[in-house]
């Protein structure tokens, strides 16, 4: 045995395993930090094909099996039960660690999505429509289980691996999840009309089983970052408030959920905009809406590269990708009172989608980076189990109205233009813009030195940590 672990006492041997802990071993060369990082877009990609593959043909295919557009959006918001479930008892938290272990955590998410989106297209064989319908939405619910550990898991690690590159990793995580959304419905569509229902799910139940066995080789098995939680408690006794969210947090929470549902919006309404308005096809706004897709992947990209570089504070990011949006909604539903500017809607679309995608992502990921930084400057460095908790109030309102969007839509249609929808829709952007301006001119300190600093400062063999009177993690020299 160490010498040096002879002389210890049972508190500094847990303490020295803990802080051996916390050093997790981060990638030992570019190569293999490129290759984890790929890995990390393949796993947010194939989790986004499985959910959205069946989104273009699905209506389709339950109305040859007599099924209304409301049990399709029944079994659509089923969905969200899950992903809810899943935060509200902590089954992912539960899980990173009792499993601790990245490359085992990421491998198991992903063959559960690969089983469940295989069982999605195997059960439409069923004959009795009621069992059918049942079926469905118990699977969707379980897809949602997994839906919330798919997105919480790339989040902690980032935090874990890739603690001072967090905002760019987490922008690339998010470039393939929005790059998912936008083939799967082309794909989809395609394997629908040449092969039959089942083709797309097994077509994305294989590239996904395909990806797990990429990520068995290629990701590591340190530590999840929620794991260090017992390091932290035991070295730094953190005050009690450290442990409290910050009020404060629904503000820009507010702020981006205003935004989140247009992107919903824009699937339901574009499409019979450009049809009944103005005679295009439906494969016309279809092409329309990969635009949308492409600016959300490079939203995420420029939204976590500016943060990451500090080019942007995050709430001046937040209001750009506010105003980016309402920009995007104007020139693709157009005033019909401006009459020159509405006769070229089907053209100016393309370019008021990709803007609307563009600025969705820059909100959203900026957003994560407001509710960390807000939480440190009004409680406190918060710990580990807190940065999770806050991810998964960040991923819970994120999608409650990404997943809001096609009914808000579906009303707003129902009682007014497109137009006049859309200037409804550019009202909440207003609002969102001005909350995150009044958050900015308040005195958030954004500009800090400190903001970028990891959430979790690693150990030192030479140093001892406490927290100061700002209840920050920092270190002293012996």
């Amino acid at each position: 045995m160490d010498a040096k672990k002879l002389d210890m006492t049972p508190s500094e041997e847990v303490l020295d395993t803990e802080s051996e802990m916390l050093t997790s071993p981060s990638p030992k060369s570019g190569v293999q930090r490129k290759l984890q990082i790929v890995a990390l877009m393949l796993f947010t990609l194939t989790y986004s094909v499985c959910g959205s593959i069946r989104y273009g043909f699905l209506v389709d295919a339950f109305s040859r099996r007599n099924l209304t557009g409301k049990l399709f959006g029944a079994l659509e918001s089923s969905l969200f039960i899950g992903f809810v479930f899943m935060y509200l008892v902590g089954g992912t938290e539960f899980a990173m660690r009792k499993i601790n272990n990245f490359r085992t955590l990421f491998v198991l998410n992903l063959l559960g999505h690969a089983g469940l989106t295989l069982a999605t297209g195997l059960v439409y064989h069923i004959q009795d429509n009621y069992v059918l319908m049942v079926v469905s939405i118990v699977i969707r619910v379980l897809q949602g289980v997994f839906a919330f550990s798919s997105c919480l898991l790339p989040v902690d690690f980032a935090h874990a691996v890739f603690p001072d590159q967090f905002d760019f990793v987490n922008g690339l995580g998010l470039v393939g999840n929005f790059v998912g959304h936008g083939v799967a419905e082309s794909i989809g569509c395609l394997l629908y009309d040449r092969f039959g229902y089942v083709a797309p799910f097994i077509f994305s139940s294989g590239l996904t089983s395909s990806v797990a066995c990429f990520m068995l080789v290629v990701m590591p098995t340190s530590r999840t970052f929620l794991s260090q939680e017992m390091a932290v408690i035991l070295e730094t006794a953190p005050k009690k408030r450290n442990s409290k969210l910050s009020k404060m947090l629904v503000f820009p929470m507010i702020s981006t959920m205003l935004i989140n549902a247009n992107y919903g919006v824009f699937q339901v309404s574009l499409t019979p905009f450009l049809h009944e308005e103005f005679g295009k096809s439906i494969t016309y706004g279809g092409t329309v809406l990969i635009f949308a897709s492409l600016g959300m992947a490079i939203g995420s990209l420029v939204g976590g590269a500016a943060l990451q570089r500090k080019i942007l504070n995050h709430y001046t990011l937040m209001i750009l990708g506010a105003v980016l949006v309402l920009i995007g909604l104007m020139l693709t539903f157009p005033p019909e009172f401006i009459t020159p500017v509405y006769k070229l809607a089907p053209y100016l679309a393309f370019a008021g989608t990709l803007l609307a995608g563009i600025g969705d992502p820059v909100i959203t990921v900026s957003t994560l980076r407001a509710l960390y930084t807000l939480q440190e400057e009004r409680m406190g460095r918060p710990s580990p189990a807190l940065v999770t908790r806050i991810t998964g109030i960040w991923l819970v309102g994120y999608c409650a109205f990404y997943f809001c969007g096609p009914f808000i839509g579906g009303f707003l249609n129902d009682y007014f233009s497109y137009s006049n929808s859309a200037l409804i829709l550019a009202g909440l952007c207003v609002i969102s813009a001005t909350i995150s301006l009044t958050m900015r001119l308040i005195g958030s300190k954004t500009c800090n030195s400190d903001e970028k600093k990891p959430l979790l400062e690693k150990y030192s063999p030479n140093s001892s940590y406490e927290y100061d009177n700002a209840s920050h993690l920092t270190s002293r020299k012996d």
